[in-house]
């Protein structure tokens, strides 16, 4: 009984020794090293951060405009594909359309835009 004694007071004296080694820096990220003008500090570089985050992709949401174009294009070329046949549908920027023309070339009224399922019901 005693032994059993002696071994629980060993053990709860070993959990309660600091996993911190003594030699050791203390860590410079850790919140507990930080001084209340460090965190400060680094609360307003993480504030600038975003800022300048969210201006960034203001900025990219003007791009659009070249995006714009080339769907244009691609719009353009599909119309305009040489191996297209009379009830072949295309995707193209403004919806899709079936090509009810002939082998030819291609003219706008060649197309028609195809019926939107979802309107039928």
């Amino acid at each position: 009984m005693v032994s059993r004694i002696a071994a629980l007071l060993v053990a709860t004296s070993l959990a309660a020794i600091p996993t911190h080694c003594f030699g050791q820096e203390p860590d410079e990220f850790s919140d507990s090293a930080l001084t209340r003008e460090q965190w400060r500090q680094r609360l307003e570089e993480a504030r600038q951060r975003s800022e300048e985050f969210v201006a960034s992709a203001r900025a990219q949401r003007a791009a659009p405009l070249q995006s714009d174009q080339k769907d244009a294009e691609a719009s353009e070329r599909a119309m305009n594909d040489p191996t297209l046949q009379r009830g072949d549908i295309i995707a193209t920027d403004k919806g899709f359309f079936i090509f009810t023309g002939k082998d030819e070339e291609r003219q706008p009224h060649d197309f028609r835009l195809a019926p939107n399922p979802a309107l039928r019901r």
